[in-house]
């Protein structure tokens, strides 16, 4: 008599496990009716990562490539911050830290870049934090790293959108002759109206998205190209400075009366400018070849944006006169609108303003989609309240209803322009700080805990871990640096109110996951196997896959039929 079949997992025969169903899932799930062709490579790595793939693969390498270095709109965001570089070092400041401040964050690109290689899913940060961290603290880490970068999209997309805002309001100042100045109600409506246009800019498909987000590349381009030949060829000589003064020539045109920390106030124009390059990573689920097509963007975008970026500083220095304290203060709000009045005169200067204003749309588009799919990413797990409504698809494969939260979370950040401009400005501080918090969180537990696999992108044992170790120092650095006002001794009108806002979103973080019965540690274990969701919900292909399991253990039993009979 044949011996009774057992399984390398000792189960009898008949006794299919959930296991036994989720690795079979991975080979059958996403194939269309009547298929018989397998699930993508980038789906096979998705679903070995426990998710089912639920957003189209439109994506090429261009296009990925495009959602980073579009996130960055390099030309409007510089034009939209060199405020905070010329208003606390002068062009020396803003020249110089631009180029340092990017050149240091191209190892932090290249960390980044392995984990996105290793861990391709929109859940991203805060996805990768789950994998690197032991199981007694993943729940409440993947809690923490979640809320944070999910602020810090919000928060970058919401400063960008009010940049815009600035824009536009001082186009239209130059066009009124200096007869109408936006007041601060003003610049909400335009803030308002800004964030509905991105709004119904992003709930699109994905195939229209990656076609947009080739289209950004050109416009970035264009508008890189356009502000450098305007500003050289058109700027009056009064107004042209000498290499002296745009590279050497220092001035502390802050409040800190400390020259060195005073320049080192300037990084916040870099960092802000360049911190879409890790953007890449929440449309990897979107993606053909991901792992490799995330870190090639990240660190691709950012090598381009250092020189496009440093070529647009290096313009606007030269073309910008000496007096940075006008520019700074001018009642148009911008100083770069300043400059622009300045070189091209009225018309001039309002066609590039325009042009600026619109690629700087483009850029919030693309920023919107970075939020959107973050939210989606994290609600899909449970970690937002309102996840089972929040992460629902719309007929056409989006996340609509995720874009819709980032537009009313950016509303409501918008209303602190109605306290004063420096209550709003602190939104620009807030964006890198919630950011750099969540980056920092994978690379800790990476370093501290061991468990990392990499992916198709590593730069090898030695390399890769004193990167990490640097990306962590860095950015903490620039954590810091930013919890610091503008003045030394501020009152309540001049505090800086990111401390305020990331101390509040802490403190509900913490409180709403340990709060008794109702709090997140009650149902958030961290990243939800949505393969384990399909099997539960569909009964289908829950018959399908013990159908599948059931006909392969068939056949492994006629072979050892066959085997002890022979």
């Amino acid at each position: 008599m044949a011996p009774e079949p057992s399984y390398q997992d000792g189960s009898p025969e008949g006794s299919i496990t959930r296991e036994d169903k989720v690795k079979k899932a991975h080979a059958i799930l996403g194939m269309e009716e009547g298929s018989t062709a397998m699930i993508s490579a980038d789906d096979q790595l998705l679903a070995s990562l426990g998710y089912r793939a639920e957003l189209k693969r439109e994506f090429s390498y261009l296009t990925v490539f495009g959602q980073s270095f579009g996130a960055m709109g390099i030309a409007p965001a510089i034009a939209e911050s060199i405020i905070f570089s010329l208003g606390s070092a002068g062009s020396v400041g803003m020249v110089w830290t631009y180029l340092a401040g990017c050149l240091l964050l191209i190892p932090v690109a290249a960390s980044l870049g392995e984990l996105g290689s290793s861990m391709p899913t929109s859940g991203g940060l805060y996805y990768w934090v789950a994998r690197l961290t032991p199981p007694r603290q993943r729940a409440f880490m993947c809690w923490l790293a979640g809320y944070m970068n999910v602020l810090g999209y919000l928060s970058i997309y919401a400063s960008t959108i009010y940049a815009a805002t600035l824009i536009l309001g001082a186009t239209c100042s130059i066009g009124s002759d200096g007869t109408w100045f936006a007041t601060k109600y003003h610049n909400y409506g335009m803030f308002a109206a800004t964030t509905l246009l991105t709004f119904c800019m992003t709930c699109v498909s994905s195939a229209l998205l990656s076609k947009l987000n080739a289209f950004y590349i050109f416009v970035q381009l264009a508008m890189l190209l356009s502000l450098i030949i305007a500003l050289a060829a058109k700027t009056p000589s009064e107004y042209k400075n000498s290499a002296h003064f745009v590279f050497a020539d220092f001035e502390n045109t802050g409040f800190w009366p400390n020259n060195g920390w005073a320049f080192m106030l300037s990084f916040l124009t870099p960092v802000w400018v360049v911190s879409g390059f890790e953007s890449s990573a929440t449309i990897a689920e979107e993606a053909s070849n991901a792992a490799k097509a995330v870190p090639f963007a990240m660190i691709s975008s950012l090598v381009v944006a250092t020189i496009t970026g440093w070529a647009v500083i290096i313009t606007i220095a030269f073309c910008m006169g000496t007096g940075v304290i006008d520019l700074v203060e001018t009642p148009l709000g911008q100083p770069f609108a300043q400059i622009a009045f300045n070189s091209l005169g009225k018309n001039g200067s309002i066609a590039l303003l325009v042009f600026l204003w619109f690629s700087s749309i483009c850029n919030c588009s693309i920023l919107m989609v970075a939020a959107s799919r973050e939210t989606f990413a994290f609600a899909r797990d449970h970690g937002l309240p309102f996840s089972g409504f929040l992460r629902k698809l719309s007929a056409n494969k989006t996340p609509a209803r995720a874009v819709g939260f980032v537009a009313v979370c950016t509303l409501l950040e918008g209303l602190l322009m109605l306290v004063n401009t420096i209550a709003i400005n602190s939104i620009f501080n807030l964006a890198i700080m919630g950011l750099y918090f969540a980056y920092c969180m994978p690379l800790v537990s990476r370093l501290c805990f061991g468990h990392f696999t990499p992916g198709v992108f590593y730069m090898g044992n030695t390399i890769s871990i004193i990167s990490a170790i640097y990306s962590v120092a860095w950015m903490t650095f620039i954590f810091i640096l930013l919890l610091f006002p503008t003045y030394p001794s501020p009152n309540a009108q001049e505090m800086n109110y990111a401390v305020a806002v990331l101390g509040f979103v802490l403190m509900f973080c913490v409180v709403y996951f340990w709060f008794p019965k109702y709090g997140g540690k009650t149902f958030f274990t961290g990243p939800v196997r949505t393969i384990d969701e399909i099997l539960e919900e569909n009964p289908e292909a829950r018959t399908a896959v013990e159908q599948q399991i059931a006909k392969e253990r068939e056949v492994e039993a006629s072979r050892s039929s066959e085997k002890v009979s022979s």
